[in-house]
């Protein structure tokens, strides 16, 4: 295990590196995924480190696509990455009900479902 000052651990120091680096980008169109979205919590992660990379992903974007496959919708994690409004699309599979798409839509936002 590699020590940074004050104890910190490359491991802890990798995640925000990343960010800052993704920060500096100018992303036309980003593809996000994730393990966990619904209506009132938008996309939530089991990981603070994800978290900030998504994030940081999102700012450096233009356009932001979820990649949300159905058995995860519903779910919801510990850390909160952003509120659907946030993204411009959403594409998920055929096993999302009709409803949910409508309530999306509502929102402003593409749906796309693949069959």
């Amino acid at each position: 295990m590699l020590y940074l000052d004050a104890g910190t651990t490359c491991q802890e120091v990798v995640p925000l590196l990343a960010a800052r680096t993704v920060g500096t980008l100018n992303i036309d169109l980003a593809f996000l995924g994730t393990g966990a979205w619904d209506l009132l919590h938008g996309v939530t992660s089991h990981s603070s480190d994800k978290v900030l990379l998504k994030q940081a992903v999102m700012r450096s974007a233009a356009s932001v696509a979820l990649f949300a496959d159905s058995t995860k919708w519903g779910d919801v994690e510990r850390f909160a990455v952003a509120r659907l409004d946030e993204f411009d699309a959403v594409v998920t599979d055929a096993g999302l009900p009709s409803e949910v798409v409508d309530s999306i839509e509502a929102r402003g936002l593409k749906a796309l479902r693949a069959e």
